[in-house]
């Protein structure tokens, strides 16, 4: 799982996916999965799924809405 920060309000967002529109999709921390300016938020980092629920660095909506992506 890689994960970003929002650098305007320190969020937390999974990332996704990046296109070549300087977009990336990303799950908010409301759960939705959106296509985002990739300029907005600090390079990706990735980190084990379960880790970053336990060190609280994404909620738990996150989590469940990423599994589900990854399974489709």
């Amino acid at each position: 799982m890689e994960i970003c920060k929002n650098k305007k309000t320190g969020q937390s967002f999974v990332h996704l996916d990046e296109d070549e529109n300087g977009q990336a999709l990303m799950i908010t921390p409301q759960g939705i999965v959106k296509a985002l300016e990739y300029d907005l938020f600090t390079e990706p980092v990735e980190i084990e799924d379960d880790q970053a629920v336990n060190d609280e660095k994404i909620n738990a909506t996150q989590y469940d809405v990423y599994n589900r992506y990854c399974q489709a």
